[in-house]
């Protein structure tokens, strides 16, 4: 529609025997396009210009946040065999461990482990 209105030629397509036919635009014209063009239009191009490029800093912001905190490693992985084997030998992750679960057994975070635990004993 912008276009159009700014346009000095009336370009006609589809509508009768003129189809395709280009007509220069009288100055009154020009004038009546070029203020419904400033008054109508232009603000409405403006406004979703900056929807847009909010919707857009919002996306790449949110897909940064998801970057993040997905790369963030826990300090423990509780259900990994190698720091279970750790843990039956080195006292210092085991404390770090205990500190981690706020003195609740592991399982009990994850539905699987707590039914292999018997239904969670110690969990509530």
């Amino acid at each position: 529609i912008g276009s159009r209105l700014q346009s000095k030629v009336i370009e006609y397509e589809e509508t009768g025997w003129y189809d395709g036919d280009f007509e220069q635009k009288s100055d009154a014209e020009k004038a009546r396009d070029l203020f419904l063009y400033r008054s109508n239009v232009k603000p409405v191009e403006e406004r979703l210009k900056k929807f847009s490029l909010a919707v857009g800093g919002a996306w790449v912001a949110s897909c940064l946040a998801l970057n993040v905190a997905s790369s963030s490693n826990p300090i423990f992985n509780q259900y990994d065999p190698r720091m279970l084997e750790k843990l039956s030998y080195d006292d210092k992750v085991a404390g770090v461990v205990a500190r981690e679960s706020n003195g609740r057994p592991t399982y009990c975070e994850n539905r699987y482990y707590r039914t292999v635990a018997n239904g969670g004993q110690g969990c509530n």
